[in-house]
Formats: C-alpha cells, sequence, structure tokens
C-alpha cells in the first residue's frame, strides 16, 4: 500500500501530497466560509508569527485542541506529540523522566519548542536540547505542530519542525475552576486556575501540583521494584492591558518545580537475561528541576491597524540538580531574547513581515563527583535578521517565502529559507470536497552546543573543531474535508537530507565518547496520514500514520529510536449531550534502542479507554484506564513503562 501511494505522487512535483484538519471542535475560532474558504470553515494556526487560516498555509500542520486533550484525558505534553503524524517519542521511564521527540528523523536538539512566544530550550544540556517531560496541559488552548524545517521563520533550533504550545488567553466573566485527580501508583493530582476581563485589563492564574509513587526506572530483573517516584509544582500568571485601543502590553510568566527519582546504579555484568551492564538498576537517586519563563510584549497597530509593532522580552532559566550516592550533577542554563518585528497588512491575507532577534545563552554544568571533576561555564550569543512575505496571488492560492541571517558569534554568518505554497481548488472542481494543495521547501542548520564544544566529564570529552549542522526538506500533501465537515482526510510526503550531523562517537578501547561531524549523510523521507470522520453528532473517529525512513548513507540501517512504522487511533461515542465513552489506541512497529542502538525493540500496541459525564453545568467526571491489557513494553531497552493504570477526575468551575 506504501509504494502505490509513492508512485501516485509525481516525483518532480513541487506542489502536491496529501492533508490534514480533523473536525473543529466548538472552541475553534471561526467565520464561516467565504470565497477563499472552500474547506467550510477556518482554523487558525500560528506559522508565520501571526494567525492565519490554515487554508492559506503551505506548511504541514496538526492541531490538537483543548477539546482533543480533555476527551483523551491526557496529561502531559508528550504525551499529545505520541498522537502527532512525523513524531517519535522516547520516555525513559515513568512521567517526569527524560523525554526525547524525534520529528521527521531530526532530534530533540532540532525542534523548537515554544509556549505563547517563548521559546525554549536549554544550553546546560548537552545539546541545548528542552526538557519538555514537566509540561503539563492544563490550562492549554491548543497544541500545534509545524513539521519540516522552520529555520527561516524561527532560526536553528527549529531546523526539524515547531511544537508551538498556546495557552488560554483571558476573556470573558471571572472564573475559578478546580479539578481533583487520584489515580494508580498513588496518584494525585490539584489544579485551580482563574480567568477573565475586569474592563481593559484581562488575567489568569494557575496552579497544578501532580506526585505520584512512580515505578521503578529500571524495567529488567534482578530490580526493578524500588518504586521513583515524581512531584511537580507547576504556577502560572498572565496580565493583558488593553492601553489604548491601539496598543496593548501583556506579561507571562510561569514556574516549575519538579522532583524525579531516577535509578544509578547498573545492571552486573553477568545478568541472567545477558543484557548489556551498564542498562539502569534499582538504587537511590533523584533530579530536582527548577524551571522559570516568561515575556513581556507589547503590540501597537498603526496606519489604521495596517502596520503593526511587536517588541518582546524573554527570559528562559532551567536548571537541575541530579544527586545519587557517588555522583552530583549540577546545571543551569539561562536564555535571554529580545526581538522586534513589523507587520504590514497587504489585505486578502496577504502580508510582509521583518525583524530582528538578540539571544543570549549561558550554560553551566559542574559535576564535584562521579566520573571525575568536570565543570563548563561559558555563554554565546546570536543575532538573527529575518524577512516574511505571505501572498495572495488569486482566489485560493497562496504563496509564503522567509529568508533570515543569524550571526553567531563563533560560528559567524549562516542564512537560511523556507518557501511553500497553498492552493484552495474552486468549490465547482468536486462539488461538497474542499481540496487544498500544498508544498513546502525550507532549510535548516543548528550550532553545536556549549557542552559539544567544552565537554562534560572525563569520560565525555568535548570537541572545539566542531561545524554547524546543516539540512534541508520539501513536502507536498493534500488536504480534503467533506463541506459537511462529516471527513477529512490529509496525506503528506517528505524528503530530505542532513548533513555534518553531530553524532556521540565512543572509543571502544578508552570508553571516551566525544561529538563528531560525521561524513556520511543523512537521507529522510517518509509518509504521514491524519483522518477524522464524524458520521453523526453522536460519534467521532480520527486516526494517524506514519512511515518513516532516517538512514545513514553509508548504512542501511533505520537510525535508533525512531519506528519505520506507527500510529494511533481514537473513537468517541456521546450515547447522551452530557456523557462520552473514547477508546484511543497506540502502535509501533519495530524499532532499534536508544542504547544499546543495535538491539532490535519489538513493536507493540496499547489500547486506553475514557469517560467524561457533565454532572451538571459546573461539575464534570472524568475516569480512564490506560494500558487496558497491562501490555509489557520499553520505549529504551532496560527502561521501564507504566503498565495498566487507572485515574478518576472531578473538575467544577464556579
Amino acid at each position: 500500500m506504501i509504494d502505490k501511494l509513492r508512485f501516485c505522487l509525481p516525483a518532480g512535483s513541487s506542489l502536491l501530497a496529501l492533508m490534514l484538519v480533523a473536525p473543529a471542535p466548538a472552541d475553534a475560532q471561526s467565520e464561516g466560509a467565504g470565497p477563499d474558504d472552500p474547506l467550510g470553515e477556518e482554523i487558525v494556526v500560528t506559522a508565520g508569527r501571526r494567525e492565519q487560516p490554515i487554508e492559506q498555509q503551505g506548511a504541514a500542520i496538526s492541531v490538537f485542541t483543548a477539546e482533543m486533550i480533555e476527551r483523551q484525558q491526557l496529561t502531559t505534553v508528550d504525551e499529545v506529540l505520541q498522537r502527532v503524524p512525523g513524531v517519535a517519542i522516547t520516555r525513559s521511564g515513568g512521567i517526569g523522566q527524560n523525554t526525547q521527540v524525534r520529528m521527521r528523523g531530526f532530534t530533540t536538539k532540532h525542534v523548537l519548542v515554544m509556549i505563547d512566544g517563548i521559546r525554549l530550550n536549554n544550553p546546560s544540556e548537552a545539546d541545548n536540547q528542552y526538557g519538555l517531560e514537566h509540561l503539563f496541559l492544563d490550562g492549554v488552548e491548543r497544541v500545534e505542530v509545524l513539521r519540516g524545517p522552520q529555520s527561516g521563520l524561527y532560526g536553528g533550533d527549529a531546523s526539524a519542525g515547531v511544537i508551538n504550545i498556546i495557552t488560554r488567553r483571558p476573556q470573558g466573566d471571572p472564573y475559578l475552576r478546580i479539578s481533583g485527580m487520584y489515580g494508580s501508583h498513588d496518584s494525585a493530582q490539584l489544579t485551580a486556575s482563574s480567568a477573565g476581563r475586569l474592563s481593559d485589563v484581562g488575567y489568569s492564574l494557575g496552579a497544578t501540583y501532580y506526585r505520584t509513587d512512580g515505578i521503578s526506572l529500571a524495567s529488567r530483573p534482578p530490580g526493578n521494584v524500588e518504586r521513583d517516584g515524581y512531584e511537580n509544582l507547576t504556577l502560572s500568571g498572565r496580565v493583558e492591558w488593553d492601553v489604548t485601543e491601539t496598543l496593548r502590553v501583556e506579561g507571562w510568566l510561569q514556574y516549575i518545580d519538579s522532583t524525579n527519582e531516577v535509578d544509578n546504579g547498573f545492571l552486573p555484568a553477568d545478568n541472567p537475561d545477558g543484557l548489556p551492564a551498564f542498562l539502569f538498576q534499582d538504587s537511590p537517586g533523584e533530579v530536582q528541576t527548577e524551571q522559570l519563563f516568561g515575556v513581556v510584549r507589547a503590540n501597537l497597530e498603526t496606519l489604521d491597524g495596517r502596520l503593526t509593532h511587536t517588541a518582546q522580552l524573554s527570559y528562559v532559566d532551567a536548571s537541575s540538580l541530579s544527586l545519587a550516592p557517588e555522583s552530583r550533577q549540577e546545571s543551569d542554563g539561562q536564555t535571554t531574547e529580545a526581538a522586534y518585528y513589523a507587520t504590514y497588512d497587504l489585505g486578502a491575507g496577504a502580508y510582509l513581515l521583518g525583524g530582528i532577534e538578540r539571544k543570549r545563552e549561558e550554560g553551566r554544568f559542574e559535576q564535584p563527583t562521579g566520573g571525575g571533576f568536570a565543570t563548563v561555564n561559558d555563554s554565546i550569543s546570536e543575532t538573527g535578521l529575518f524577512a516574511t512575505a505571505h501572498l495572495r496571488l488569486f482566489q485560493g492560492a497562496y504563496l509564503s517565502g522567509a529568508i533570515r541571517h543569524d550571526d553567531n558569534e563563533l560560528f559567524g554568518g549562516n542564512t537560511t529559507w523556507r518557501a511553500s505554497g497553498a492552493y484552495n481548488l474552486p468549490g465547482a472542481w468536486l462539488p461538497g470536497i474542499g481540496v487544498k494543495l500544498r508544498s513546502s521547501y525550507g532549510t535548516g542548520a543548528e550550532a553545536p552546543g556549549l557542552r559539544q564544544l567544552l565537554g562534560s566529564s572525563p569520560t565525555f570529552q568535548g570537541n572545539p573543531d566542531l561545524q554547524p549542522e546543516s539540512s534541508w526538506m520539501w513536502d507536498a500533501g493534500v488536504d480534503l474535508r467533506l463541506a459537511s465537515n462529516l471527513a477529512s482526510l490529509s496525506l503528506t510526503y517528505y524528503r530530505g537530507k542532513a548533513t555534518d550531523g553531530i553524532f556521540n562517537i565512543t572509543d571502544p578501547a578508552t570508553g571516551i565518547s566525544s561529538p563528531q561531524n560525521v561524513d556520511s549523510p543523512v537521507r529522510m523521507r517518509g509518509i504521514e496520514v491524519e483522518m477524522a470522520v464524524r458520521p453523526a453528532r453522536w460519534i467521532d473517529f480520527t486516526f494517524n500514520y506514519t512511515n518513516m525512513s532516517v538512514r545513514l548513507v553509508s548504512s542501511s540501517t533505520q537510525l535508533f529510536g525512531r519506528p519505520r512504522n506507527e500510529g494511533s487511533a481514537a473513537v468517541t461515542i456521546r450515547p447522551t449531550e452530557r456523557f462520552s465513552v473514547t477508546a484511543d489506541a497506540y502502535w509501533r512497529g519495530r524499532f532499534f534502542s536508544d542504547y544499546p542502538t543495535s538491539y532490535r525493540m519489538p513493536g507493540y500496541g496499547l489500547l486506553n479507554v475514557s469517560a467524561s459525564w457533565e454532572l451538571t453545568e459546573r461539575v464534570r467526571l472524568d475516569a480512564s484506564v490506560r494500558n487496558l491489557f497491562d501490555k509489557f513494553y520499553e520505549e529504551k531497552l532496560g527502561d521501564s513503562t507504566y503498565g495498566r493504570t487507572a485515574l478518576l477526575r472531578l473538575t467544577t468551575t464556579f
């Protein structure tokens, strides 16, 4: 079937492929069908630093709304990403443990994570990646995933794509919402939030406390009986002030304090299963993490609203302390970024945008005990200039282009760009069916991180001769939707290549590893499918599937942590307006473990069931059972995953 799909795509086409868009929830922004809206409704996303209807965009975009999050009773961002095509998730153990995100074959460091316009990364990590495992979904309006190179828009951190988390904005009368959960492994969560508008000022406040006894990080005997718990306190606040009809000032702040227990011991070399001795085994240890990020932003409209100025200052501080009986590691990464850009509205959805960003990253890492003394304490600055043009060629046809030049104080200047197009076929071509053809091409560049350059221990030595990675990727797709919104389908085909990739290479004689630019490029190609069907008001069905090939040219082997085949599906039935039941399934084919990378992991499938009952207009009861059949599986050899779990949640709004 996959080969047939490939042959259906003209090899040389720059505008073709397949589709996206699920039936829009009740809270989606919609203004009804217009002359350029053959799909029947608008879903507004942020793919070019401003809101646009999705039918105007040529990028491959998935949107996971608050309604979908509540329907499947998801808790953390990584659970959402597991249900997005083109994205592979690897979590080392239970909730709160280290999580890797691989998009279209790229690694976590190539994926930009944003929250309400704040770029999140951690320069104290080995490759600047941001650990999103501590991000809970309370107060999230939607999660947008832009797949494919976005460096022309956002810089090197977005070589693979962007995960854009958008929280609910304060609007309407003030309210108070309180939610409590209890479940397996003595897990409990308490959430309180309030938001609303008072004249010209809007506010939102939120607090979430989560704890669990958890499961052992080590999944293989003779251990795996010591539970590794997790605790998370998240506080957030936002203020928006409409100073005048043309000037808005806002500030947003979030603080996360978390502790996850870990296993730092290793299997004995003579373990009964003959597994590698470097796999984790039950032992004392914990990682304490603090994250603080916030932004101050001002938007000023001039020329009767046609020219908008945006200025913002953001700050991210992510620190961690790792403790074990014979080891101590401390790290702290800080990123300060100032940005200004202006947008000129040309009308009919077209616009021009240009701006400048100045970013300073500071990273500190110390390992005074365990593995020998090591220390990193340095900073790096970068200035980016960018411009975007989004044009309406004629009715239903749009063309976008973006170019960016980044000047890194260590590696000099680098220019990346991106182009995309979308064409919505006139309704008369296929009556009752909205069809959008789209395609995009982009280049990416990723500079080495501070720890890759400087090292962090005697067994992980830095490489000051590293060069930036570079990449390109194109995709083509088609989005189909019945005008009645009974069904939608999205198909995408992509190809790409990354050169000068940075891999950690270990010398077997000394056991010392060091990052190196490999000579062999990495080639990527794949197919992404999204489908949604609503045959009646009381039933919804969604499905997504990914076929992904990621290989070094010098090798015929799929890179580790990237299943060749992966998919998920969900069906929701509403017997009454107040009661719904959802079954969602996830499966992945065989894949290679993160370590050892030559170990082939078996595929697996999971089934979850949840129910939601609105007892009154203000009180809702939710219940769910995850991994219904208590399936044993691993996302990485030797790291545990949850068996069957259940939870009950009560939410009330005042």
